[in-house]
């Protein structure tokens, strides 16, 4: 973060630490006031082993609701389990999301609790899960979408309700100046393009591909780099984020009710995750999350070998190693951009088989 608030730097100093890894406040005004008075009465130190605690309580609760939502006859939860943790423990993305106290951990529980409530047929439940979810962040919105895949318009109009009902409080606790100031972040960020090593945009993508051809690449960039966004990435990236959705709806909805909304889960936070301008890599906590039903919903060995790839391709083992090369930033992020790539694949091929046998 450029130029962070006096306040914040003199803070850090106090409790040991530097002026120069602040990121931007880019969450709801409303957090900011609930979570204030907290934060006042508790170290820094303090507050982030809270966040731990809370972050491996959900993760807990998470592995749990993905096995519900799928509801799996081909394995059992402690295989589920096994796996889960396998994947949590070894990768970058686990690493990411607990060493750094990601509220996305929280966040993924909640989606999880959405669309299992969801399947067991709450739908009201379900879109106030999702709509408190999205008031935290705004991204498990998108997720509605499936809500109108579904056609579970109580859940939607619930969601809709919660969600306005939230924004209001946060108007109401802390004013319209500071709802201006996060609009204006949010349409600063969508008119440029973050390049970073755990940043899998399709945008970052794009604009790495045009630097690389005009020689302008910076293949390493150890830090953060932010450029502006050409109008073609911007068009480009939307059209692909609309046909994906289309291709996530269509190649899903010959599918039964239990295992389509898995698949549509899957599909939609993938393509909604890489056509935003932030995919960071620990966003994919709800994919490791989901990923074991992998072995349900396909061949056992084909899908051992899937997971065993996808595993090695985040493995927090192989990032350090290409870490410090010269190429190492480019590497990581398109390493990570094709793995996402290949399971939405693999799960658009697995949901049009079974939904022809199903036909």
């Amino acid at each position: 973060m450029q130029d962070p608030p006096a306040e914040w730097v003199a803070l850090a100093r106090s409790q040991g630490g530097g002026a120069d890894n602040f990121s931007p406040y880019v969450y709801p005004p409303l957090w900011a006031a609930l979570l204030a008075p907290i934060a006042k009465n508790l170290t820094a130190i303090g507050f982030f082993n809270l966040l731990t605690l809370l972050n491996v309580a959900s993760t807990v609760i998470g592995v749990h609701l993905s096995y519900r939502l799928l509801s799996p006859k081909k394995i059992g939860f402690t295989l589920w389990s096994l796996v889960s943790i396998g994947l949590l423990q070894f990768s970058v993305i686990g690493h990411l999301a607990i060493e750094l106290g990601q509220p996305q951990v929280f966040i993924t529980v909640l989606v999880l609790a959405s669309f299992w409530a969801l399947q067991s047929g709450r739908a009201r439940l379900a879109g106030a899960i999702l709509g408190f979810a999205a008031a935290l962040k705004i991204a498990p919105g998108y997720l509605a979408i499936i809500f109108i895949m579904e056609r579970r318009w109580r859940a939607l109009a619930m969601f809709f309700a919660v969600g306005a009902a939230l924004a209001g409080l946060s108007l109401l606790l802390t004013g319209p100046d500071l709802h201006r100031e996060f609009w204006l972040r949010l349409q600063d960020l969508d008119s440029k393009v973050l390049i970073s090593r755990i940043n899998l945009s399709f945008e970052s993508v794009l604009l790495q591909i045009q630097n690389g051809i005009q020689g302008a690449q910076s293949w390493a960039f150890y830090q953060p780099q932010i450029q502006d966004k050409p109008e073609w990435v911007f068009w480009v990236n939307k059209m692909v984020l609309l046909v994906g959705l289309w291709v996530a709806y269509v190649s899903t909805r010959h599918l039964p009710a239990g295992p389509r909304i898995w698949f549509r889960l899957q599909l939609v936070f993938l393509i909604t995750l890489i056509a935003s301008p932030l995919a960071w890599t620990h966003y994919l906590y709800l994919t490791l999350l989901l990923l074991p039903g992998l072995l349900v919903v396909a061949n056992v060995r084909f899908a051992s070998l899937f997971l065993l790839g996808f595993w090695t391709a985040f493995s927090t083992n192989l990032y350090w190693v290409v870490y410090p090369l010269s190429y190492g930033g480019t590497s990581i992020v398109f390493r990570g951009f094709v793995v996402v790539l290949a399971l939405l694949g693999v799960l658009i091929w697995l949901a049009i088989r079974r939904g022809q046998r199903a036909g």
